[in-house]
């Protein structure tokens, strides 16, 4: 009779209800206990990463109080030079210039470079600078520049030049000149001497076979010189439209023409001197003058180092060009 009634109470419903939240307990307990393993886990790499962090904060840090204490630095460099500008425009007003400027032929130039080869000084009072094309004094020994006067090289910094400059100055402001050679000065070098250093400039009026070219809407000189001579030369011409009139074509269409025009004459001049090119594979410099943009479809697709000079419009006469190709620019000091 007691069996029965214990058999009864084991099958009873509440007793599996039991039995049901006991084993549920055990299954959330367990899935607590992997959350928990899981979780530290996780915390751990959090960890890591946070003391990665905080080093690459503590290097981030340093390396900013390093760009601040540069950017102080730099800011410091500006102001001093923003000083020094101010001062120079002050020293520059009243529009100082240049004593005289002047072109010179080759043979005038040679004239010059003899009588400042000859220049003798008991002391070493004489200064050559010479500053390749983006050369500035500020890269010139200050022992040497700052026995030029501060407006004087003002005015040197002035005057902008594809080929560099030279300078020639006496301490004693007897002798204060300044070069625009026609060839590029390759090497900036100085010195302080009892004598100028003419030599380097010298050397450069040795001309390399060179092209030149005078090019303009409709007529375009073409030649090549060695040892100061033409060994060949050529004009091209061609048919470019005139000043546009009232009536007709409108201002548009008229350009569009004139533009095709241009055109035209370039690829024609391009076509005479494709064989000139050919024949000369050594030419070293291209001396050019006129219409910067002709020129620029002239020589589109060659790498030569182009010289721009001033040359005159009408001129097609070989020795007429070849003395403005080959002058200089002097400026007093």
């Amino acid at each position: 009779m007691k069996y029965k009634k214990f058999k009864v109470y084991l099958e009873s419903p509440e007793y599996e209800a039991k039995e049901l939240l006991d084993l549920f307990k055990k299954e959330e307990i367990g899935s607590l206990k992997t959350k928990i393993i899981q979780l530290e886990e996780e915390n751990k790499k959090l960890l890591l990463q946070l003391e990665k962090r905080d080093e690459k904060v503590k290097r981030t840090v340093a390396v900013k109080q390093d760009a601040d204490r540069e950017l102080n630095e730099c800011r410091q460099k500006i102001f001093s030079l923003e000083s020094e500008i101010q001062n120079l425009k002050k020293e520059t007003t009243g529009e100082l210039s240049f004593r005289f400027s002047e072109s010179l032929s080759k043979k005038r130039l040679e004239d010059l470079l003899f009588f400042l080869g000859s220049v003798q000084s008991k002391s070493s009072t004489l200064i050559t600078i010479y500053l390749a094309k983006d050369g500035t004094l500020m890269d010139i020994d200050r022992d040497i520049t700052d026995r030029i006067l501060n407006s004087e090289r003002a005015l040197i910094e002035k005057i902008e030049s594809q080929t560099g400059k030279v300078i020639f100055y006496d301490t004693d402001r007897i002798i204060k000149l300044m070069i625009i050679p026609v060839f590029p000065v390759l090497k900036s070098e100085n010195s302080l001497d009892r004598g100028f250093n003419t030599g380097q400039f010298e050397i450069g009026l040795e001309s390399e076979r060179t092209l030149i070219i005078n090019a303009h809407a409709g007529m375009t000189f073409i030649g090549i010189i060695e040892a100061d001579t033409f060994v060949e030369h050529e004009v091209v011409k061609s048919s470019v439209m005139g000043k546009h009139s009232k009536g007709g074509w409108s201002q548009k269409r008229f350009q569009s023409l004139v533009e095709e025009d241009i055109k035209h004459h370039a690829d024609k001049v391009r076509a005479a001197l494709e064989p000139v090119i050919e024949k000369n594979r050594d030419i070293k410099y291209v001396i050019a003058g006129g219409d910067g943009k002709l020129i620029r479809m002239i020589m589109e697709g060659y790498d030569y180092p182009l010289i721009m000079k001033s040359m005159d419009a009408r001129a097609s006469d070989p020795q007429h060009l070849l003395k403005e190709a080959m002058s200089v620019r002097v400026y007093g000091i």
